[in-house]
């Protein structure tokens, strides 16, 4: 690329979470790609890892929607704008993308935004939220979404599914597993109903632990709730007396801790970065409960990004514990023969790369409308 365009990445934080770690692969395959890349966010566990692709990082006070914060945010966003002579600001969260909307970019700076999950439109919150010229959302049922309640118009909306790191989630990663136990890993933040997810999953272990004592939970993520997810987790161990359940907080070797698992509970790009590491999923989120995913639910579940949401269920302590249940009956052959088709799912129609090239198409389509 003779003049690489420069892109702002903005998003609320880069810690666990989909759209965090959706913009940070994307962040290395622009970079590889050529362009000239920069984020801006209030930091976390992958700071060090776009430092290490060359990407800089401005920390910047977009995860609170506090008044001064957003002036702070405003303020910054436009001094990023102009040292770094940014081309594009590609914003990845609500707050991202309402300061970007009214800090007065230059006009020569073209806006977009991704929808990673279904915007609450409630309280008022439709006419704070900012979709840019362009936006790209993962799944058809978010494009529907912004169409019905922000009113986007459906030729502003592009459909890119979230991409996957097929090298980086992969079966065949060198980890020592533990024959003995079985593992369950949920990975996740742990603030709102995500952590609540996390407190039910935990009442389904105490449900089924003394069927299957071979059990271990392992809950990866962290948020203003850990505490609380904590104190259950050391009260079920406390009562059982032994190390059943483990805490390790924000983590950036997802793909390890997804190696070592014999099944991963989350939704979204969780679920697929499982799939792509060929390990059974329960579909277990906010917005519904999945339950254990098969082969022939997987065409159901790609129209909501494999979050649920069209389910009629929730994740309950009760629905969980009968996740755990179907999971523990399957044969050792069901988890292979079912991972394999999960992995040739993902490399297929899930890859982090084709995902970026696409991304770029959006960007460059804006790029040679722009003013001069």
């Amino acid at each position: 690329m003779a003049n690489p365009a420069t892109i702002l990445l903005a998003l609320m934080k880069l810690d666990i979470g989909g759209a965090e770690t959706h913009a940070v692969v994307l962040a290395r395959h622009l970079k590889e790609m050529g362009y000239r890349v920069v984020m801006a966010s209030y930091g976390g566990c992958f700071e060090k890892e776009i430092a290490s692709y060359g990407v800089k990082h401005y920390r910047v006070p977009l995860h609170q929607p506090k008044i001064s914060l957003l002036g702070k945010s405003l303020f910054a966003l436009r001094r990023i704008v102009q040292d770094e002579k940014v081309d594009l600001i590609h914003a990845h969260a609500r707050i991202p993308a309402f300061v970007t909307a009214i800090m007065g970019r230059p006009k020569n700076v073209r806006f977009i935004t991704t929808a990673h999950f279904n915007f609450d439109y409630r309280y008022g919150l439709k006419y704070l939220s900012q979709w840019g010229e362009k936006t790209i959302a993962v799944s058809e049922d978010i494009k529907t979404h912004l169409i019905r309640h922000f009113r986007v118009p459906a030729e502003k909306i592009t459909v890119i599914p979230n991409g996957i790191d097929t090298a980086s989630f992969r079966p065949d990663l060198p980890v020592e597993r533990n024959g003995e136990v079985t593992t369950v890993t949920y990975v996740s933040r742990l603030d709102g109903e995500l952590a609540s997810v996390a407190l039910n999953l935990l009442s389904a272990f105490a449900l089924v632990f003394d069927l299957a004592p071979e059990l271990r939970l392992v809950i990866v993520g962290d948020g203003n709730r850990r505490a609380e997810v904590e104190k259950a987790a050391r009260d079920f161990n406390a009562a059982k007396g032994g190390e059943f359940v483990s805490m390790l907080g924000a983590r950036t070797d997802v793909n390890m801790l997804m190696a070592k698992s014999d099944l991963v509970v989350g939704v979204s790009r969780v679920a697929l970065e499982a799939m792509a590491c060929a390990r059974p999923v329960l579909l277990a989120g906010p917005q519904g409960f999945g339950g254990l995913l098969d082969t022939e639910k997987m065409n159901f579940f790609q129209k909501d990004n494999f979050t649920a949401r069209l389910s009629n269920e929730k994740a309950t302590a009760e629905n969980l514990a009968a996740g755990l249940k179907a999971f523990l009956q399957k044969p050792a052959g069901w988890r292979v023969a079912t991972g394999k088709v999960f992995r040739q799912l993902v490399a297929e129609e899930y890859s982090s790369l084709g995902m970026a090239r696409k991304t770029a198409r959006v960007y460059e389509e804006l790029l040679r409308s722009r003013p001069d």
